[in-house]
């Protein structure tokens, strides 16, 4: 939670969480896509929606980050600003319209690492670089990427590389949860039978994405414990080098061109060749595309 902050400023933080919408009747929902069913979250947070409705009339979207803080956009003269609504617990189910029958538990519990994740895939999106070396939430406006700056367990890291050895993306839900969207599985047959399980809801929203060409499953991974999770300012060509650094970039100058490795202790090396390369184009780091964010309303 975020004390300092009082419903209806301006947010301190990054924008990020699990989806829902609201409207003037009071309605709170999760929806796969624009004019798919609705499912309706039951029990309905009526405090919260009260507070919403006093900041914005209409109602409108909201996200509920992993540390259950609720936070939406509100139109400005300059664009959007970012502000806190509340602090909200996500719980019960969500419930198609005239359907109760084939509600979907909001927050399962007694997964393993490796099930199938039989509830609706969303929350806070971070992504890793293959390796785990690197983890990051992407700015959508900018395109830059953030380094987390919160521990991730070792236990999840390891899961995410096994599913994901050339990186990709995962999800934080409000119950500290972590999910990801695999195209493969190390135990098909026991993913055979649970996907017989899941709830006819959850198949169906499976079968929407398919037909998109997301041809992934939501797996659970495990738990986080530390949250909010904080990032970090992206590295920029102004930033200042610390010493280290600049000591090891003028080793690293200094041995150019050579054909034996640089030696880590005084960055030397023992002759000189021509570079086999000199006109290579940089290449940031691309991951694959497993969790395209027009999935959703917003």
């Amino acid at each position: 939670m975020t004390p300092s902050v009082s419903p209806g400023e301006e947010w301190p933080g990054y924008y990020r969480g699990y989806r829902l919408r609201t409207n003037p009747d009071g309605d709170v929902w999760w929806q796969v896509y624009q004019g798919t069913d609705r499912l309706h979250l039951d029990p309905s947070p009526d405090d919260l929606v009260e507070q919403l409705l006093s900041l914005k009339r209409l109602g409108g979207r909201v996200r509920v980050t992993e540390d259950n803080d609720v936070i939406t956009r509100e139109e400005t003269d300059d664009g959007y600003r970012t502000v806190y609504v509340g602090n909200l617990s996500v719980e019960g189910e969500l419930v198609p319209r005239d359907a109760p029958e084939f509600s979907v538990d909001v927050n399962p519990t007694g997964l393993n690492p490796g099930d199938l994740w039989p509830s609706v895939y969303d929350g806070a999106k971070f992504s890793f670089s293959g390796g785990g070396e690197h983890i990051w939430w992407s700015n959508p406006a900018t395109n830059r990427r953030h380094p987390v700056e919160t521990p991730i367990p070792n236990s999840v890291l390891t899961a995410l590389q096994t599913h994901k050895p050339k990186g990709g993306s995962f999800r934080i839900t409000p119950w500290n949860d972590v999910i990801t969207l695999v195209s493969a599985h190390p135990a098909p047959d026991t993913i055979q039978e649970q996907f017989s399980d899941l709830p006819r809801v959850v198949k169906n929203i499976i079968k929407l994405r398919k037909e998109r060409g997301v041809e992934m499953l939501p797996v659970y991974v495990g738990k986080i414990h530390d949250t909010p999770i904080q990032i970090g300012e992206p590295k920029t060509l102004i930033d200042e080098l610390s010493d280290e650094e600049r000591e090891e970039l003028e080793g690293w100058a200094a041995s150019l061109g050579t054909n034996s490795p640089t030696r880590e202790e005084d960055h030397s090396a023992d002759s000189i060749t021509q570079s086999e390369s000199d006109d290579t184009e940089p290449i940031e780091e691309e991951l694959p595309d497993d969790d395209p964010e027009d999935w959703y309303t917003g």
